[in-house]
């Protein structure tokens, strides 16, 4: 797959995983759901892993594809000036 159609996979994938946030999906069954070739799916699940999108439970074609919830904060500093 080339890289033009690379970006809007992974954004289909993590799509996903984000309206389906507790989904453990594999390889062949992310193909099946988004009706993709696995082989075009693998190089986008790879580089999410590798964002730390998606988190990877075990290797190979049993390997399990799952969200990666990101880490929100609300830190608001705020100084008060005496006049």
């Amino acid at each position: 797959m080339d890289k033009t159609n690379m970006l809007p996979l992974q954004m289909e994938c993590t799509l996903f995983f984000q309206e389906n946030p507790y989904t453990l999906e594999t390889l062949a069954g992310l193909a099946l759901r988004l009706g993709r070739k696995p082989e075009d799916i693998r190089p986008a699940l790879q580089h999410l892993v590798s964002l730390s999108i998606l988190e990877e439970i075990g290797e190979g074609e049993r390997a399990i594809y799952r969200y990666n919830h990101p880490v929100v904060t609300s830190e608001v500093g705020i100084v008060w000036e005496q006049v």
